[in-house]
């Protein structure tokens, strides 16, 4: 390696471009790398093996493939990163969790630690830039095509809603009957498409966003990983990680970053807007 990743927005960047040279093994430990950053930054290297289910020979290897001595150099990257957050977050967490049998009310509190933790999520790894690049992509896009299957379909119905109400032309990609390729193809170069998925992946989403891309179709991806397979072929992807121990995945952070782009997109049209002339009663 000429260089070596020196923050985690590196590691996470050279994670993202050599994995797919990576053995099976480094793979897998790459992808639970990036998905838990924290424990990584938290936890001794046999507690991290025992949760990626790798060997902690493992994980040397990996670090030593990234540039690094070994695992401690990795894992001050990751404590670096933690530590950026000032917000005590893991302690606001702990002050929620329950005790005693299971109940309506401990399950909620699960949830709503589990919609914080991924709001937080959002709220750190989301840059600034890359939100303004997703809305003049939007802003400039003749047509807006939304889809995502499964749980990911309520993100793209709320778009479609949102906008909508906009009154910004965008098309809903229901894929009803199996059609999800024809209703999307009528999008071409001047177009935009906000695709959603996450882990396990569609199949026909993750094929439908690769062809578009290679049409010149400019993609807004929603996933969870820099290693989805929505995430390279997109001109911008936003990748929301989530709990990898939560049976039910909240919707909470993929809506939230739904909703500021559907509002970033209308001030930014508006400032397009002229404004009407004074009247002379005005001046």
């Amino acid at each position: 390696m000429d260089q070596i990743p020196a923050t985690y927005n590196d590691l996470k960047a050279v994670i993202t471009a050599r994995y797919n040279a990576l053995p099976r093994q480094l793979k897998k430990f790459g992808r639970f790398a990036l998905d838990n950053s924290d424990i990584l930054a938290l936890e001794t290297v046999t507690t991290v093996a025992q949760r990626a289910d790798v060997q902690p020979s493992t994980i040397i290897r990996f670090a030593k493939a990234i540039g690094y001595d070994g695992f401690s150099d990795l894992q001050q990257i990751c404590r670096n990163r933690l530590m950026e957050d000032t917000s005590s977050y893991r302690e606001r967490i702990k002050s929620f969790r329950s005790e005693g049998p299971e109940s309506a009310g401990s399950r909620l509190n699960e949830f709503c630690e589990a919609g914080m933790d991924a709001l937080d999520h959002l709220r750190l790894n989301t840059p600034s830039d890359k939100l303004e690049q997703a809305v003049g992509i939007l802003k400039g896009a003749r047509d807006i095509h939304l889809f995502g299957q499964g749980r990911s379909f309520a993100v793209a119905q709320y778009l479609h809603y949102a906008l909508s109400r906009l009154e910004i032309r965008c098309f809903l990609a229901d894929g009803a009957g199996g059609m999800l390729k024809y209703q999307l193809g009528i999008a071409g170069p001047s177009d935009a498409v906000i695709a959603i998925s996450f882990s396990p992946y569609t199949p026909v989403v993750n094929s439908v966003v690769t062809d578009l891309a290679g049409q010149g179709v400019q993609v807004i991806s929603i996933t969870d990983s820099p290693l989805s397979p929505l995430a390279e072929p997109s001109a911008v992807s936003f990748e929301i990680a989530e709990a990898q121990d939560q049976t039910f995945r909240t919707l909470v952070a993929p809506l939230c970053l739904a909703q500021s782009l559907v509002v970033s997109l209308g001030q930014a049209i508006a400032e397009m807007q002229p404004r009407r002339p004074a009247t002379k009663d005005e001046l």
